[in-house]
């Protein structure tokens, strides 16, 4: 997805505040009004909205670090998908756009129409299908991609040796199962970063992206 992984920097302070790590999605308009910034150093995450980013090129600008809004410990992305009537539609993978607009969650079991959602929790995405669910072709491509990974293909059998891993650098940045952030672009790779990728299942990810 465009922009994910780009320094964010505060002109009036002269230095990087953070990176885009994935997209704002404000459900009640359902579309995206900004970006998630994650501060370098304490990895918090902040809400910087597009009205507040003056130019977007190798880099995104902003005024200053006042224009981050703290988001506290939740965000918007979930990790967990039900319906109104209690049935599990999986986890979240992925958010479809056209330009700004939220189109359709993807997740490791359907894909949903974002008319569909009828609230949104700490945890938990409700849906509700009284109206007539909307089927989405899997074949098209709508860049809703928030990882990279997903389009390298993958062996049967890869290295499962901390040895292996530990000590080497990752090329790319990996997210995890609920967009967590588990390494960033140019990061040696420790055994507690190895601990994290294999308790979200991306052991295969960060096999390919190490060196």
């Amino acid at each position: 997805m465009e922009n994910i992984g780009k320094k964010v920097v505060a002109l009036l302070e002269k230095k990087v505040v953070g990176f885009v790590l994935k997209p704002f999605i404000n459900f009640r308009l359902l579309k995206k009004t900004g970006y998630v910034v994650v501060d370098d150093e304490s990895e918090q995450e902040y809400f910087v909205g597009f009205e507040n980013i003056k130019k977007i090129d190798d880099c995104v600008l902003i005024e200053s670090s006042n224009a981050l809004e703290y988001l506290g410990e939740s965000g918007e992305f979930r990790k967990r998908v039900l319906s109104v009537a209690g049935e599990d539609l999986g986890r979240v993978r992925e958010y479809a756009f056209r330009y700004r607009v939220l189109k359709k969650v993807v997740t490791d079991k359907c894909e949903i129409s974002a008319k569909n959602i009828s609230d949104v929790g700490d945890d938990v995405l409700f849906v509700n299908f009284s109206k007539k669910r909307r089927k989405f072709p899997r074949s098209k491509n709508e860049n809703a991609k928030v990882v990279a990974m997903n389009e390298v293909k993958l062996p049967a059998v890869v290295n499962l040796s901390s040895s292996y891993y530990i000590g080497k650098v990752a090329t790319k940045m990996l997210l995890g199962l609920n967009h967590e952030l588990i390494v960033k672009d140019g990061t040696k790779i420790t055994k507690q970063i190895f601990d994290k990728a294999k308790k979200h299942n991306r052991l295969n990810e960060l096999f390919f992206i190490i060196k």
